[in-house]
């Protein structure tokens, strides 16, 4: 017997009624599963917040064992700036660390816990329990983060079951661990990462390395330019040459052949006066002229010519010393602790 019209109908709306209740079903298991998909996200940022904290913890903790000295030798080794900068009046200025604290926090940011441990392996301090410690506990965090992600699973499986009924089997099944929130359909999310676990460290510049330079008592220009191309030669190795041709003259210090360095002390405004006319040639020459002045207290205005300097394009270092005299010989004491940068 033939079908009649109207029961063709009817079972064709059965079958789209059917079509899209099974569309609806699915579209609820997707949005569950987002919903789910996200709390793991939100699990996850905070089991790496706290693995960052855990872990700067545990590098403080074995750094507290260094001296100071050995602390700024750690950072000369590994090239970690030894400042902090700070506005005043508008302009950039940046000042020694020499709170160990401060310190500690600032190695401990650049360093992994293994350049820790390894650092504290080279001066004989402890550090085994510390790390034995931490990675006792990054084992039971990552567990009880993958039983969280299986119970999650689970939980959106019965999900699954309840809302399909006799036709689960036929529904392909979610597996969040394979899934994102993308892929769910949500909408791109910005992973965080903790500031103090940064993959990269940018190598610091000429400037920041000089900031660090602690020379010692001289007697002239020639004893100033002696004692930094020693620390920069340790710093940077072949990278550094004394003495460097330029036209007919000679710079005291250039490094890659691409930064020039000059070196004066402000006894007398004819010094500076040479200087910004050896800056006027250089700059020319390189592309980064340093002009490393040693402030004495001298009437020179000196000021002015930290102005012209920087107009030139050259970055400008200031120490800060006194004269002490012994009859026809001299001492330059620098004042390490009032040393001060001044930034182009």
């Amino acid at each position: 017997m033939l079908m009649s019209l109207g029961d063709f109908l009817k079972k064709v709306g059965d079958a789209t009624k059917r079509a899209m209740d099974r569309a609806a079903k699915e579209a609820k298991y997707r949005a569950k599963a987002l919903e789910i998909k996200r709390e793991i996200a939100e699990a996850e940022r905070k089991f790496r917040e706290e693995v960052a904290r855990k872990e700067f913890e545990a590098k403080r903790e074995i750094l507290s064992q260094l001296k100071m000295r050995q602390l700024e030798a750690v950072c000369a080794a590994k090239g970690i700036p030894t400042y902090r900068t700070k506005i005043v009046n508008g302009e950039e200025k940046r000042y020694k660390i020499r709170n160990k604290d401060e310190l500690i926090d600032v190695v401990a940011s650049h360093l992994t816990l293994e350049e820790v441990a390894e650092v504290a392996k080279r001066y004989k301090v402890k550090s085994r329990h510390v790390v034995q410690h931490f990675t006792k506990w990054l084992e039971e965090a990552n567990e009880a983060l993958k039983a969280f992600k299986d119970q999650k699973q689970r939980e959106l499986d019965e999900y699954k079951a309840q809302l399909f009924g006799e036709e689960s089997n036929e529904v392909a099944s979610i597996e969040l661990e394979s899934e994102t929130v993308e892929s769910l359909g949500g909408e791109e999310e910005l992973e965080e990462y903790p500031l103090e676990e940064a993959d990269y460290q940018p190598e610091p510049d000429i400037v920041d390395i000089l900031f660090d330079f602690e020379p010692e008592t001289v007697r002239d220009e020639e004893d100033l330019e002696k004692q930094l191309y020693q620390y920069l030669k340790a710093r940077l190795g072949r990278r550094v040459v004394r003495q460097y041709p330029v036209g007919d003259q000679k710079i005291d210090i250039a490094i890659d052949g691409r930064i020039g360095i000059e070196i004066k002390i402000a006894e007398s405004r004819s010094k500076l006066q040479r200087l910004v006319g050896q800056v006027l040639d250089y700059v020319e020459y390189f592309d980064e002229v340093i002009a490393v002045i040693l402030d004495v207290g001298a009437n020179v205005d000196i000021g002015s010519y930290i102005k012209k300097l920087r107009q030139l394009g050259a970055e400008v270092v200031v120490l800060e010393g006194d004269i002490k005299r012994k009859g026809r010989s001299r001492e330059i004491i620098i004042k390490d602790a009032r040393r001060k940068i001044i930034i182009r």
